[in-house]
């Protein structure tokens, strides 16, 4: 397993199968997380080009450049990206 900042822990789909969890539950728990986690990528400004998740925020890093923290109230949108850092 690796590390999160969920907890602490990522449960992967491998870990929920051997537990006995059905496929189906899996899928949905697996797509949720994905849902809630932060967007990272090296766009900026994300508008036009990322669509927000449900988490809202959106992270910039590049290197040399700083990091950018962006946030989305709308999720599934790629527009309305406001930046906070």
């Amino acid at each position: 397993m690796t590390q999160s900042f969920i907890e602490g822990r990522d449960i992967s789909y491998a870990d929920m199968e051997r537990q006995g969890f059905d496929p189906s539950f899996i899928d949905d728990y697996q797509a949720l997380k994905r849902e809630l986690r932060p967007l990272v990528g090296n766009v900026t400004p994300p508008n036009t080009s990322i669509q927000s998740n449900l988490s809202g925020f959106y992270i910039y890093s590049d290197s040399p450049n700083p990091v950018e923290l962006w946030f989305n109230p709308t999720a599934g949108v790629d527009t309305g990206w406001i930046q906070l850092v």
